[in-house]
């Protein structure tokens, strides 16, 4: 039989362990609300949430009494969950919501830090290209327009000659070599 001083030593340690598991329901709570889920993303977050709370409090109790369940061992975790929810819960919540909105604030400006970087590294290509593709750019744009206008005037000056050659050659190259004949695009 175990002595009663050791039963009330396990009776204080069921009402710690309630207190945590408050304390970790208190961190989902805010935790979800912080991540704003919907029903599909709290349903499994909350499957999650009773699976992990069961492991942690079945190590903490094997730990603490050797996984000795007992009447007083399932009050104590009672006691001491509602005790933390009732004493506790308001100044912990409260806490853990400033801790996440000083975490989201270093989190927004460590990607801003980032994005500056960022840009700081991109600013000399902007201004490589600024400075050599776009007059390039241009250039080619124009020679094309010099090549397309330049191809209008060849064709009207030399379009009607031109066509006529090349007509004779092809018939020139076909009657010499007959496998042309099928490549004769007219």
């Amino acid at each position: 039989m175990v002595p009663l001083q050791d039963q009330f030593y396990y009776f204080i340690l069921t009402i710690l362990i309630g207190m945590v598991a408050g304390f970790c329901y208190d961190l989902y709570k805010v935790t979800r609300g912080t991540l704003r889920l919907r029903k599909i993303g709290t349903a499994l977050g909350d499957i999650f949430f009773w699976l992990i709370l069961t492991g942690v409090v079945f190590i903490l109790l094997l730990l603490g009494n050797w996984g000795e369940v007992r009447l007083y061992v399932l009050l104590g975790l009672l006691l001491g969950a509602v005790l933390y929810l009732n004493v506790f819960s308001h100044l912990t919540t409260t806490m853990i919501h400033k801790i996440f909105k000083t975490l989201r604030q270093i989190w927004i400006g460590i990607l801003k830090t980032l994005s500056f970087l960022w840009k700081m590294i991109c600013l000399p290509f902007k201004g490589l290209y600024l400075l050599v593709a776009l007059p390039l750019g241009f250039i080619v744009h124009l020679m094309g327009k010099t090549v397309t206008v330049s191809k209008r005037i060849m064709a009207k000056l030399f379009g009607g000659p031109m066509k006529k050659l090349k007509g004779g050659f092809w018939k020139r190259l076909v009657s010499i070599f007959p496998v042309f004949e099928y490549k004769n695009k007219k």
